[in-house]
């Protein structure tokens, strides 16, 4: 990305950002919030992107299902008793108002739910100092609620229901000095964004906040520089990220475009590099790989950003910078995480699986990760980041990489050496990472080889060092595969929905099924299975040799 042309002084945001927090402290912060009410904004912009009408008619009903997790409270549902910061985020993000417009119904029915929930949301908030509840008014949850509203602008006011004027107005003009004042110094990874991107919309669409554009859209370009690597790929290494922040991207230059504003250039450039890896991340089905807090997603809407995004840059073979490895032959599709963890503030969705892979052969996933639950609170969101729940090799049952209590990479973290050749259409990768070596003494390197026709992929997976550790490496198998052990146990049959079979042979471990849970579809969770190689390294270490290969019909 080229430099920054007028990036605002981080010095003076961080200064801003200090006063917020002293206000806070005493007492003073609504002085800093108070100021006229704004008028509405210029054009009535609807939200560029669609909800799912299922998730509207349940909340029109009293039913919340937010962040996986379902709430039915009576009344309010910002009373709601017990409800985990998950949902508290979601819920407060107003984004689930493209659901409730999606859903429909006759006359004014979503507009009348809409304005009735944002006004027991105002009411909710009259009742707190201002910007005192740290979800409700943290930066990343205040930029989501302020673009939902003005996406939905003309469903909040207008119909025969429509009252809420004035008191949202008044609502919108603290909630965009708050963001002026905390945007690009508070909130981690693309939390940081998000906020960003509010005040960027604010100031677009609202002539009372125009004056702030100019400033705003330097802290998105400072944000940009930092958060898209070199090679495109966002700097959390989540596709589930990946997609979601270009489609924020897309949908905010669309805007600039309809209101006759000059886009600005870091949008188009992010936009331009962020299409290519996005492209990477996918398997033949169209949805995205299994890698750090991420599900398949839907293919429909990822075709939908890609087409709007108007990039023509084919999906790369590898991510160096974002440290991932594709190797393509023939309808075979195989995806390596061959990078470190990303380092601090976007390392809270990153997953302790280094060398972990997925293979995919045409629309039919094979050997995948488990995923992300769409609950993110709780046991599932811990056990999901394990090294376990991937395609990989752990060493005593053990992350390769520390996740700390606070969600974040702690200081033992994996690094990591790929080197890559190709020749006449056969792709081979030789890889290792250190994460088990401060606490066991061993490194694991994984050797991949896919032969050109497409049928053939081979791996050796070995742990060099001390003797006497206990190894588990793990094959995860999608949902809708078939498997079976053959009879001498060094080798497994694999059937997809479409016939076709795919035999897997190793040498050099104990080879036994076990239950496993996939949580990359559209349910919550699944039941599978995963092929399990263990064995305890020796004097030498330890090597697991395997071929997946295509079986021929007779």
């Amino acid at each position: 990305m080229e430099p920054v042309a007028h990036s605002p002084s981080l010095i003076g945001q961080e200064l801003r950002y200090i006063l917020a927090r002293l206000a806070r402290v005493m007492g003073l912060y609504r002085y800093l919030l108070s100021g006229p009410r704004p008028g509405a904004p210029s054009r009535s912009i609807a939200d560029p992107w669609s909800g799912d009408p299922a998730l509207g008619r349940a909340i029109a009903s009293g039913r919340y299902i937010f962040a996986g997790t379902t709430q039915t409270p009576q009344g309010s549902p910002w009373e709601a008793a017990d409800a985990p910061p998950g949902w508290l985020r979601e819920a407060h993000g107003f984004s689930w108002l493209r659901d409730l417009a999606a859903a429909g119904g006759s006359g004014d029915d979503s507009s009348r739910s809409a304005q009735a929930l944002v006004g027991l949301w105002l009411d909710w908030d009259a009742t707190k100092k201002p910007g005192a509840d740290r979800i409700a008014w943290s930066a990343a949850v205040t930029g989501r609620r302020v673009r939902a509203w003005l996406n939905h602008w003309s469903m909040l006011i207008g119909g025969e229901s429509g009252t809420l004027g004035p008191e949202i107005l008044n609502s919108l003009g603290r909630q965009v000095r708050h963001l002026d004042m905390i945007a690009g110094a508070e909130g981690d990874g693309e939390e940081r964004l998000t906020a960003i991107l509010g005040l960027v919309q604010a100031s677009l669409m609202v002539p009372a906040f125009h004056p702030r554009l100019s400033r705003a859209v330097g802290l998105m370009e400072r944000e940009l520089t930092y958060s898209i690597l070199p090679d495109g790929c966002h700097a959390t290494r989540s596709p589930r990220l990946q997609f979601e922040v270009m489609r924020d991207l897309v949908g905010l230059r669309e805007l600039f475009s309809e209101l006759q504003a000059e886009v600005p250039i870091c949008l188009v450039t992010a936009i331009d590099r962020m299409a290519p890896v996005l492209r990477f991340f996918r398997h033949g089905d169209g949805g995205l790989a299994l890698f750090h807090d991420t599900r398949e997603g839907i293919s429909a809407d990822i075709d939908g950003v890609l087409g709007r995004a108007d990039a023509k840059g084919r999906a790369p073979t590898r991510c160096p910078h974002g440290g991932f490895e594709r190797l393509v032959s023939g309808k075979l599709n195989v995806i390596v995480d061959a990078g470190a963890p990303p380092g601090a503030p976007y390392d809270s969705h990153a997953h302790a699986a280094p060398l972990a892979m997925e293979v995919s052969y045409g629309a039919e996933r094979l050997i995948v990760n488990c995923g992300a639950s769409k609950v993110i609170d709780g046991d599932w969101a811990k056990a999901q980041r394990s090294t376990a729940a991937h395609s990989t090799v752990g060493v005593e049952d053990t992350n390769a990489d520390e996740i700390s209590n606070d969600g974040r990479i702690g200081r033992r973290r994996a690094s990591t050496v790929v080197e890559r050749n190709e020749t006449d259409g056969a792709v081979w990768i030789d890889m290792s990472h250190d994460g088990y070596l401060k606490p066991f003494g061993v490194t694991h390197r994984r050797r991949l080889y896919l032969a050109p026709e497409g049928t053939d992929l081979r791996g050796e997976d070995r742990l060099e060092g001390t003797e006497g550790r206990t190894f588990t490496l793990r094959f995860h198998l999608h949902p809708k595969v078939q498997v079976s052990l053959l009879s001498n146990h060094s080798a497994a049959l694999l059937k997809t929905p479409s016939g076709s079979g795919w035999r897997l042979r190793v040498s050099g471990a104990e080879m036994s099924l076990a239950d496993s849970i996939y949580l990359g579809g559209p349910q919550d969770t699944k039941r599978t299975q995963q092929i399990l190689l263990t064995g305890v390294t020796g004097p030498e270490g330890a090597s697991v040799k395997w071929a997946l290969q295509r079986e021929t019909k007779r």
